[in-house]
């Protein structure tokens, strides 16, 4: 990602007995990821969605777990 220079995974938790069990989400590659990885791609949250992603309901934190725009990135 060319800007900002740390980028946000979406991710999700649960308890264990004494611990916390942690994933981060998939989503099916964009056109600019595919040729590289062309199972998944990180779902990666755009800046302004990284406080609603650990605040609002479910229902919104599943629209917000799309695959990111090619658009926005950069291979190098």
């Amino acid at each position: 990602m060319p800007s900002p220079e740390i980028v946000s995974f979406a991710g999700v938790w649960r308890p264990l007995e004494g611990s916390r069990a942690f994933a981060f989400l998939t989503s099916d590659p964009n056109p600019l990821v595919a040729p590289i990885h062309p199972k998944a791609m990180p779902v990666l949250l755009a800046e302004h969605h990284e406080e609603k992603w650990v605040s609002c309901s479910f229902e919104k934190a599943v629209s917000l777990a799309a695959r990111y725009p090619s658009q926005l990135m950069a291979v190098q």
